[in-house]
């Protein structure tokens, strides 16, 4: 069985498809699929209360490509964005499966980071041992040269950690392959109950 952080980026990636293509491109969000995505899996982002200019706002902010729909890799930028604040408001329950899915996210990132050191940082030692225990999948695959690649990579400002927004782009990074992967097999794509 998937552990915890694998569920929750496959959950990021059935979301997605579950609400995609109602209204053409079933590998896009219209405007009306991802507000009722909004409405009806992310709550506490408050989207309920938003009016049609702050939607409309929302809408052009993540539509990067100006195709007036929203596409994967714009999708899980904006999930990525959302964990950024999610990691803000960790008290707050989290009461739909999207929602709980970003809370795994912080959870897990704040289970390993300061065991040594930056209590708000991962060391190469606590990202190797939440890879290996929260991403079997991945890490079982990875050899301890790759591993280093990936902890540079990461690093962006140098500094010989990982805090959480680089985490949250790695994740965000690993979605969009899972994305791809179950595009080219879909009936591999795991279903939502």
């Amino acid at each position: 069985m998937a552990c915890p952080l694998e569920q929750a980026l496959a959950l990021m990636v059935t979301t997605f498809h579950k609400y995609s293509g109602k209204e053409g491109d079933k590998y896009k969000l219209s405007k009306a699929e991802l507000k009722e995505l909004l409405n009806k899996e992310l709550p506490v982002f408050g989207s309920k209360q938003m009016d049609e200019a702050e939607f409309k706002r929302l809408m052009n902010d993540l539509d990067h490509n100006k195709d007036s729909e929203v596409d994967f890799k714009e999708y899980v930028c904006f999930l990525a964005c959302i964990t950024m604040g999610f990691n803000e408001l960790a008290a707050v329950p989290m009461a739909c499966p999207l929602e709980q899915a970003l809370a795994v996210v912080v959870a897990t990132f704040h289970k390993y980071s300061g065991n040594e050191g930056d209590k708000y940082k991962l060391n190469k030692a606590e990202l190797k041992e939440l890879l290996l225990k929260e991403l079997p999948s991945f890490s079982k695959q990875t050899s301890e040269a790759s591993l280093q690649q990936l902890m540079s990579n990461l690093d962006c400002n140098s500094d010989s950690e990982v805090d959480f927004q680089e985490y949250v782009t790695f994740l965000a990074c690993m979605a969009m392959m899972c994305n791809d992967f179950f595009q080219d097999l879909p009936d591999k794509m795991p279903r939502r109950k």
